[in-house]
């Protein structure tokens, strides 16, 4: 009868408590922060939105800057035509989502996607964000229910699989 040959895991000397979990830096922490924003439904919903060269550049914008991510606030500037200080002004805002290293803002995919969306947004739009932004809870909530009022009208005049289309990312938010 062959003796059988003890696993690898015996075979191997214990290492039992030298081994500690990885520490994260904060800076490798936002990034990751980053990376669970960019699954989030409210930015996927703006995906289909960008234009195709906007979304080729989202995918590699090494080929326009000279690497990956992530970039400063002048190369979100350059690649989607804001000038800085507009995009700082939405950073602070919290709209364009970024993580800073020392005094720098610096901006991962999810941040260029909504940079992206701001520059193609009309200026109508644009006052609308800042409202939202500036408005207390109260007449946010109040302004929420009235855009859902004005979209469930908009609904009755259109095809029940577009509505479900239109009205899935919605569904998607309440069940967060």
């Amino acid at each position: 009868m062959a003796r059988r040959q003890p696993s690898i895991a015996k075979r191997l000397p214990s290492r039992r408590g030298s081994m500690r979990p990885a520490e994260v830096s904060p800076e490798l922490r936002e990034r990751l922060d980053q990376a669970r924003v960019l699954r989030d439904s409210r930015v996927r919903a703006l995906w289909p939105r960008l234009e195709p060269g906007q979304q080729q550049v989202v995918l590699d914008p090494g080929a326009a800057v000279g690497h990956r991510y992530p970039l400063s606030s002048g190369e979100i500037a350059q690649l989607t035509g804001m000038s800085e200080r507009q995009v700082r002004y939405w950073a602070d805002r919290g709209l364009i989502v970024h993580w800073r290293k020392g005094s720098r803002r610096l901006f991962e995919t999810v941040g260029l996607i909504t940079a992206f969306s701001i520059a193609n947004a009309s200026q109508n739009e644009l006052q609308f964000y800042r409202g939202v932004m500036e408005d207390p809870v109260v007449k946010l909530a109040a302004k929420v229910g009235m855009l859902t009022s004005l979209f469930a009208s908009r609904l009755q005049d259109i095809e029940p699989s577009e509505a479900e289309e239109l009205t899935a990312p919605l569904g998607e938010l309440t069940h967060r």
